[in-house]
């Protein structure tokens, strides 16, 4: 088992951890106020990400952060690719959904949402805000669009419809589950460095692995069947044969 670390819009490996490096720490300064999100690496850090993998560090008061979280592995049955994304409840990261706005290379829960709340923006303003992906630069609003993107936000705000449409979106089948188990901010006095140290580090390495498995495929329904079929059937040839021979046997005399 080991755990990965990759590169922003990057899946290649940044520095992995196992059993022989044990559990993983990053530490790095931060120069300014920042937010910090934890999150697997297909996903992506939105305003649509859980608040609770979400730290706010603001330097007049934080200069010493540290995080500490703990995952949870996902395995799944290799039987389960062969299935549609409808019947396992998930989609692999290459399953992405079909969409003039879904521009990620990879699939996640975030970047669906994102992208069904872009392609709804569109449908109501006809353009794009400028702070989303690259891609959609030819569609970007100018500042009437924008205008129309404040109001429309506000106005699913208050309908509160929003969390409705982000639900037809399938969780991801590979992401681990992650969960931030202790946050300290503090302000150490006199430190000497600028900025703010950060410190992320993984509690212990995975103890639980949750496994995915497929119940039932068609060939197991195939096979159901024909027993069925197979077994009526054998019932109904003997019960006939059995019928013919009262019928031919001479009685006892």
């Amino acid at each position: 088992m080991s755990i990965k670390f990759y590169r922003e819009h990057n899946l290649d490996k940044l520095f992995s951890v196992n059993q022989s490096t044990g559990p993983g720490i990053l530490t790095f300064r931060l120069l300014s106020d920042a937010q910090i999100s934890i999150h697997s690496p297909e996903e992506l850090s939105t305003k649509l990400l859980d608040n609770k993998f979400k730290v706010d560090v603001d330097l007049n008061y934080h200069n010493h952060v540290d995080i500490l979280f703990s995952i949870v592995e996902v395995d799944n049955d290799p039987l389960l690719q062969f299935e549609t994304a409808n019947v396992r409840g998930c989609r692999y990261l290459k399953e992405i959904p079909n969409g003039l706005m879904h521009a990620y290379p990879v699939y996640s829960t975030g970047a669906c949402r994102l992208a069904r709340n872009t392609e709804r923006s569109y449908q109501q303003c006809g353009c794009v805000h400028p702070v989303r992906h690259i891609s959609y630069e030819h569609l970007y609003c100018n500042y009437t669009g924008i205008n129309c993107l404040v109001t429309y936000e506000g106005q699913k705000i208050k309908l509160g419809v929003d969390k409705a449409n982000n639900d037809s979106c399938l969780p991801s089948c590979v992401e681990s589950e992650l969960t931030v188990v202790h946050t300290s901010m503090r302000r150490v006095p006199k430190q000497a460095k600028r900025g703010s140290l950060i410190n992320i580090r993984m509690i212990s390495l995975p103890t639980l692995r949750y496994r995915k498995n497929l119940l039932r495929n068609n060939l197991d329904l195939v096979v159901t069947v024909g027993g069925m079929l197979g077994l009526f059937f054998s019932a109904s040839v003997l019960s006939l044969a059995e019928a013919f021979y009262l019928i031919i046997r001479q009685p006892n005399k």
